[in-house]
């Protein structure tokens, strides 16, 4: 094969995952809205505290009830809600591939999904903690390079979320690679764009009429469900191309 072929291959690989990453981002909303549903009911719930705390009154309500008990209580509720959309969307469209029921935690490899948690955060934290050990501040160099060798344990925290078992722990770790690559392409697609439509909805919002600001909300709400089921879609579209190619 040549190197112009090879480019090729990779080329119509990265389009074919992107687009798959597309589809199941927005179509998890018709096929799995239970799992949308995780975080976007916390979402509104959110805005309809807001909305009732009068945040969106002016610019300096906003900044008062930024900080109420009351918002940040649902604030908690939200961030929960967003986590658990992006471990539960990964995990309905490998069980749609793959079979079983993406809510069934007993087909977990847990040993797996523990072993990848604690050294992906243990790994990557290397650098924060040489600070704490060596009293300064770590090199740039030093938290990059522990925090790309924390990489491969997502993978096998992946494997553990999806029960998969059957993939060698050394190809999860030395095998990985490309596939991240992938996965840090895809993320920020549509999370970066919807992240900052986030931000100006809340803006957009400020002294509008009520009508308006509910109408923002109600669409925030789905912005940030789709913000979550992205990265739910790009986890399994990056681990399900890894794992049939180290199957195959």
């Amino acid at each position: 094969m040549t190197t112009a072929s090879k480019a090729m291959t990779i080329l119509r690989t990265i389009l074919s995952a992107v687009a798959q990453y597309l589809t199941l981002s927005a179509s998890l909303f018709w096929v799995g809205p239970i799992v949308v549903a995780l975080v976007v009911v916390p979402e509104f719930a959110q805005h309809v505290a807001e909305i009732h705390l009068g945040m969106f009154d002016s610019v300096a309500a906003a900044k008062l009830a930024g900080n109420d008990p009351l918002r940040w209580a649902f604030g908690y509720a939200k961030i929960a809600g967003l986590v658990l959309t992006f471990i539960a969307s990964a995990r309905f469209w490998w069980c749609r591939a793959h079979g079983g029921r993406w809510y069934d935690i007993r087909r977990l490899a847990w040993v797996r999904l523990v072993i990848g948690f604690v050294l992906f955060m243990a790994i990557g934290s290397i650098g924060e903690l040489f600070a704490l050990i060596a009293d300064r501040k770590a090199p740039v160099a030093v938290s990059i390079v522990f925090s790309l060798l924390s990489l491969p344990f997502l993978f096998v925290m992946l494997a553990g979320l999806f029960g998969d078992r059957i993939t060698p722990m050394k190809a999860l770790i030395a095998k990985s690679w490309p596939w991240l690559l992938l996965l840090a392409l895809l993320l920020p697609l549509v999370f970066a764009p919807l992240s900052w439509l986030h931000g100006m909805n809340h803006k957009w919002a400020l002294g509008a009429p009520d009508a308006m600001v509910w109408a923002l909300m109600i669409f925030d709400s789905l912005v940030v469900g789709l913000m979550a089921s992205s990265v739910g879609a790009a986890l399994f579209v990056a681990y399900d191309r890894f794992h049939r190619g180290n199957a195959s």
